[in-house]
């Protein structure tokens, strides 16, 4: 069929179903965006490329569909680029779509406009795939391609960058059918080994990693731990695959000392979709038992860090639906008191960050009891997300939206806006910093603009939170850690958002449920003190050193 480059674009990614598309027009790329006023396809308007980025990133988390972004060349695909490095990190299916300069003039450093050298090579290492289209009529397989890379084993961000020249150009592409998603089946010999061990477990244990919320595998978790009586452990981005009030949920706070002892006394542990990175592990001190069973979609991950005793290769759902297959041959466990242990753990972890910061478990506890069950809780690196990465218990899978591998500055408002995109019936609050937020300020136009309604909790400490008491801490000063910032309400304001400060947190509560029930865009600019997370070892230390300076 007779099309422009444009329009093939535009017809692939609705053979995708694809519905929302973020970006900003630019002079090489705008036969897409003529293509896409004749479609369905919502555009929403990011204010920086970074920002695109990221509410593609946010769609794709929430959703677990494909987030698409579209750039033009050069600067624009670069701005992009640190969105995509958070993507490759935490596994999100982001598609970055770019055009180039002239198909006669790429490589050739003649001083076209935005040219780059080498523009996809700048994002290779941060994607799991780059494609390139020569021609219009190149342009469906390519997308088809990159739809599948996303859609099949582990999901990571591609980018395709498509020649001005090309979009422009007319020519008879036809239009693939969607990419089909493929579960990676386990090994039936895998799935054995894995039953031998968890049926003679006396104390077995599941870890429940960002794979089980990106498999969909949440109720086959629970369908497991339920039958085995295993108690469930989560990383940062394995929250939400088990209810965090459910009599078998650890939470994600098994760093903690009070959690140790428990551990030890496990005698299989079954991780799914985990890396065992140095956070979740505390620079891999974690006391993992002997008797590991670790699934994941990704070969490369058996044995990076810690090496299994079985090592099952498959999607986690479908490794998770094979193991309770088998386990159907083993009676169901009578309940042996593990629950009372487990809630006991958990009350000591939390009087213990009581009585050192007794601030931030009340940060959590009224953020728990004002927030719907449903919401989705967004993240940038502030204090405020640290004490809730570990204790704000989430109850649905998608809820948690983290930059946890990359750990990247400024990611929430845009991440929120994409989220909120994806998921409108929902509530999706942001916990953001003064410094992360001013990273992507003006994406509140975007939410304003396109109705996109999302209450931004902005922890205002006038500096770098975090950096500030470890640099005390360290070296006994400081420099670079306190921030000249703007008025914040005004500021928001400013966009035509609702806003008002907040300066204790004892009228936190009631004004986010009000914020809330808004059903505005609104901004809580919160100036009450939230001191360090003391859940986690490093913060703890920090927190120690301030305290005792002598030491």
């Amino acid at each position: 069929m007779l099309m422009t480059g444009g329009e093939a674009v535009v017809r692939s990614l609705e053979a995708n179903e694809v519905t929302t598309v973020f970006g900003i027009p630019g002079t090489h790329n705008l036969a897409v965006y003529d293509a896409l006023l004749d479609s369905g396809i919502r555009h929403i308007t990011a204010r920086h490329e970074q920002g695109a980025a990221f509410m593609a990133d946010g769609y794709a988390r929430a959703s677990g569909k494909v987030g698409v972004c579209l750039c033009t060349t050069g600067p624009a695909m670069l701005n992009a680029a640190t969105s995509l490095g958070t993507a490759w990190c935490d596994s999100s299916p982001v598609l970055c779509i770019g055009s180039q300069i002239p198909s006669d003039a790429i490589g050739k450093s003649k001083g076209h406009i935005h040219e780059c050298r080498n523009q996809l090579a700048c994002l290779a290492p941060i994607t799991s795939w780059c494609g390139s289209a020569d021609a219009v009529e190149s342009i469906p397989a390519v997308l088809h391609d990159a739809f599948t890379r996303m859609r099949n084993g582990r999901p990571r961000p591609v980018a395709v960058e498509i020649p001005c020249d090309v979009l422009d150009a007319k020519g008879n592409a036809t239009i693939s059918e969607a990419a089909a998603m493929h579960r990676l089946q386990p090994e039936t010999e895998q799935i054995k080994e894995a039953y031998e061990l968890l049926a003679t477990a006396q104390r077995p244990v599941i870890w429940a990693g960002g794979g089980v919320i990106l498999s969909g595998a949440t109720h086959e978790l629970m369908l497991l731990s339920e039958h085995l009586q295993a108690p469930v452990c989560t990383t940062v981005q394995g929250r939400g695959s088990i209810a965090g009030d459910h009599p078998l949920s650890l939470g994600a706070c098994v760093i903690h000392p009070a959690a140790d002892e428990f551990l030890r006394n496990c005698d299989v542990m079954l991780a799914v979709g985990t890396r065992f990175t140095q956070e979740d592990t505390n620079n891999w001190t974690l006391p993992i038992p002997e008797s590991l069973i670790h699934i994941d979609v990704d070969p490369a991950e058996h044995g990076r860090n810690c090496l299994p005793e079985v090592a099952v290769l498959g999607d986690a759902r479908e490794s998770l639906h094979a193991l309770n297959t088998r386990l159907q041959s083993v009676p169901r466990r009578k309940e042996t008191g593990q629950t009372a242990e487990i809630a006991e753990i958990r009350r000591r972890i939390l009087a213990d960050c009581s009585e050192v910061a007794e601030a931030g478990v009340e940060l959590v506890s009224t953020l728990r009891t004002a927030l719907p069950r449903e919401t989705v809780v967004v993240s940038d690196l502030t204090l405020a997300a640290y004490w809730c990465r570990r204790l704000l218990d989430l109850y649905e899978p998608r809820t948690n939206v983290y930059p946890w591998g990359f750990c990247t500055l400024g990611f929430g408002l845009s991440a929120a806006i994409g989220a909120k995109a994806a998921c409108p019936q929902r509530p999706v609050v942001v916990l953001s910093g003064d410094a992360g937020f001013q990273f992507n300020s003006q994406e509140l136009a975007t939410a304003i603009e396109c109705d996109l309604q999302i209450v931004v909790l902005l922890f205002n400490n006038n500096g770098f939170g975090v950096l500030k008491p470890q640099q005390q801490a360290r070296y006994g000063r400081t420099l670079a850690a306190d921030l000249l910032n703007p008025d914040f309400v005004a500021l928001s304001q400013a966009y035509g958002v609702e806003a008002e400060r907040i300066d204790s947190l004892d009228q936190l509560g009631s004004a986010v449920k009000a914020a809330l029930a808004s059903g505005r865009t609104r901004v809580l600019e919160i100036t009450a003190n939230i001191p360090l997370s003391v859940m986690e070892p490093g913060p703890r230390a920090w927190h120690n050193a301030m305290l005792n300076p002598e030491n």
